[in-house]
């Protein structure tokens, strides 16, 4: 049967197989660079600051939020899922400014480490008659060092949420709703990382900026090239396993 130019833009505007599996994959990548820059920060012995400012003390707790923070994980896996219904120049421009802010975010942290005493926060006061969603912050901060909080800034909750609404921000291959849905998203998640305490503002503004500018570099000079080694051989795999 011979395939139609409709047919054809409606395979093209799809999610790629691909990329479902590069989603996972990057969550889980991200999260372990991530880790690598407080054991980097204790081996080279640089001393964290406290990356505070006055703005911080009148940002109330509001538990509720930890919600968006938590459904931000699942939210940074559908990145590269959504960006891949684009040409695969965009895709692998994205997927360049990931890699390279996470490896750009994680020596900031290694060299200049930053932490959040939660005690002296005054973040393990429970509230006289504490909801569901206090119970819950309180449960995240224990797996998240407990008492005292590391690799504050930049917010990698910031830099990966910036670049999923950068990549699907302004293309037409991506439904309306979902552009909004992205905007609205990091823009929740922004105000969670502060209204949970889990990051100052300086953190907020120093990751999305981070992202930002290594986004535009990478799609000015497409350094999404540097994908295209791996993409030969998926290409060549793909071809081989549909002779078969």
């Amino acid at each position: 049967m011979m395939k139609t130019p409709e047919k054809d833009e409606k395979r093209n505007n799809r999610v790629k197989g691909y990329a479902i599996w590069i989603g996972i994959l990057y969550l889980i990548m991200q999260h372990g660079i991530y880790m690598i820059g407080h054991y980097l920060a204790l081996w080279l012995g640089f001393a964290p600051f406290l990356p505070k400012i006055a703005l911080d003390d009148r940002i109330p707790i509001v538990s509720v939020f930890i919600i968006p923070y938590i459904w931000s994980y699942a939210y940074w896996a559908m990145g590269p899922m959504a960006v891949s219904k684009c040409e695969k120049e965009h895709f692998a421009d994205y997927m360049a400014a990931s890699l390279v802010s996470c490896l750009a975010g994680v020596l900031v942290l290694a060299f200049f480490p930053t932490y959040m005493d939660r005690v002296a926060e005054g973040l393990f006061v429970a509230p006289a008659n504490p909801t569901v969603f206090d119970r819950l912050r309180m449960f995240w901060y224990s797996l998240d060092g407990s008492e005292t909080a590391y690799n504050l800034l930049p917010s990698f909750h910031c830099i990966n949420s910036t670049l999923c609404y950068l990549g699907v921000a302004g293309r037409k291959e991506i439904p309306v709703w979902f552009r909004a849905y992205s905007l609205v998203t990091t823009l929740l998640i922004y105000a969670s990382t502060m209204y949970v305490k889990q990051h100052f503002f300086l953190d907020v503004i120093t990751g999305a900026a981070l992202a930002l500018a290594v986004y535009f570099i990478c799609k000015k000079f497409h350094w999404g090239r540097m994908f295209r080694p791996a993409e030969r051989v998926y290409a060549a795999w793909k071809a081989k396993k549909q002779a078969q």
